[in-house]
């Protein structure tokens, strides 16, 4: 028995020089390592051949590094200039006294940039407005209707954890998302620990929401509070702590509804701009579960298009968005003809990596962006992506450069590795995960990833042990 582990050993070790066995060694015997599962891979490009290999195969928790799975399919199936459409229609007809005798509808196909703050200058309701005057008309009998059907009315997925969906980094996804699907809270908190806080503002405004606040006022110095809330349903709770003694303190949740916010917003839009409406602004989703008669003969007469693919895409690496992710993979999987809920889009991506050749043995995806804790993958398969899409420019400058952009903006700033790693980085509680490519001192090409689950010291610190490791690895690196 004790030859075969050291047989196992060697394996592991293949083609490391002495210098990098001591600086993996040192790594995996940390005591803060003791009870974790790790898993490495790093691999020469140019031979696709095995540098430094520890448990490649072994299947473990990834958090956003899932987000390249999503981001590569997406570059795959729908290039990098799809622009994701939104329509307005009417039913109805139009008389000579300019009334529209019908409604006006959004029929939204996933775009997630709508008021994006990410887009600022996305004055979509604007042009909206413009092309419904171009219909020359001033009054509408009927109202305006959010019809977000284009994906399954699941906002999240199944697997994500109850302490995650209230908050703007749960937000869920529709196609007819608005503002980010996220509202921002303005607290103010007393001066004392322990006293109670004021939600002062709430920015936009939403219909029907109420935030039943328990929050109070801690030794904290950042955000501690946590919304609670599922979709669809407007009551929401808030509890934790932010700061003692602050004013227009911002917490961030999600909004419950926005499809039907959507409607809202356009609604007063148009009347602000001399639009009389006769009906309130709803959805073809309440609509339907009051059994109301929904008139199916529509005329389009505008489409309004999103940002390229690759912008979106460029955000979602840099910064690791989640709901830009999961709207991606909804509409991979209605471009991969499935039911466009999270799971049947995630196997449809699963199916098409495998007819690409990747070997997805042990990889379990749930979701598009990592959130979920059941998505599970090898870093052998991480790198064998990465492998595959090296040549892919658009892919490879999305990615954050270290010590310089996005989440890596702070990683190896200052070391050998500032400028030399690209890479999406992961985390959430107890897994931390880097995956990308690596440019050594010659200049040849690396793919790696590394996966840490179950670390016994706090995230910040076990990102300096891999900075650590990887800045040991790289003075070796030929």
């Amino acid at each position: 028995m004790k030859k075969l582990f050291l047989l196992g050993i060697l394996f592991l070790s293949v083609q490391l020089n002495k210098a990098q066995n001591i600086y993996l060694n040192n790594f995996i015997n940390d005591k803060d390592l003791i009870n974790a599962s790790i898993g490495f891979n790093l691999i020469k490009l140019k031979t696709d051949s095995i540098i430094i290999s520890y448990n490649p195969n072994k299947s473990l928790t990834p958090a956003s590094i899932q987000k390249l799975i999503t981001t590569s399919a997406a570059l795959n199936i729908l290039g990098s200039n799809y622009k994701i459409p939104t329509f307005l229609e009417y039913d109805g007809y139009i008389d000579t006294n300019r009334i529209l005798h019908g409604n006006i509808y959004i029929a939204g196909n996933g775009d997630p940039t709508l008021g994006s703050k990410y887009f600022p200058n996305n004055d979509f309701l604007s042009s909206w407005c413009e092309a419904i005057k171009k219909l020359n008309i001033d009054s509408i009998t009927g109202g305006i209707i959010a019809d977000a059907s284009a994906f399954s009315y699941e906002q999240i997925p199944s697997t994500w954890s109850w302490g995650d969906i209230g908050n703007y980094y749960g937000a869920g996804v529709s196609a007819l998302t608005i503002y980010d699907n996220t509202v921002s809270l303005s607290f103010s908190s007393g001066k004392n620990i322990g006293d109670s806080t004021n939600i002062d503002c709430i920015y936009p405004y939403v219909p029907e929401i109420t935030f039943y606040n328990k929050v109070k006022a801690g030794k904290t110095k950042r955000d501690e509070a946590y919304v609670y809330g599922a979709p669809y349903i407007s009551d929401r709770n808030v509890r934790g702590e932010i700061p003692r003694g602050v004013i227009d303190f911002r917490v961030k949740a999600s909004i419950h509804d926005p499809a039907y916010l959507t409607a809202f917003e356009l609604e007063s839009y148009l009347i602000n701009s001399g639009i009389k409406i006769n009906k309130k602004a709803t959805t073809l989703r309440r609509l339907s579960l009051k059994d109301e008669n929904i008139i199916s003969n529509r005329v389009k007469f505008y489409t309004y298009y999103s940002v390229k693919l690759i912008t979106i895409i460029d955000v979602i690496n840099k910064i690791s968005n989640n709901q830009f992710t999961e709207h991606l993979l909804r509409i991979l999987g209605e471009h991969l003809n499935v039911e466009t809920t999270a799971l049947s889009s995630a196997s449809a991506v699963k199916t098409y990596l495998s007819n690409k050749g990747i070997n997805t043995t042990g990889y379990y995806m749930n979701d598009g962006c990592g959130l979920s804790r059941y998505n599970a993958l090898s870093t052998s398969f991480m790198t064998e992506l990465l492998s595959k899409m090296q040549n892919n420019d658009d892919f490879y400058n999305s990615l954050p450069i270290s010590g310089k952009t996005g989440t890596l903006k702070y990683f190896g700033k200052g070391t050998v590795l500032q400028g030399k790693v690209l890479a999406k980085s992961g985390s959430m509680q107890r897994v931390r995960s880097y995956a990308g490519y690596i440019t050594s001192k010659s200049g040849e090409q690396y793919a790696f990833a590394i996966i840490i689950n179950n670390f016994n010291c706090t995230s910040s610190h076990m990102k300096k042990k891999i900075e650590s490791l990887f800045v040991g690895i790289y003075k070796d690196l030929n």
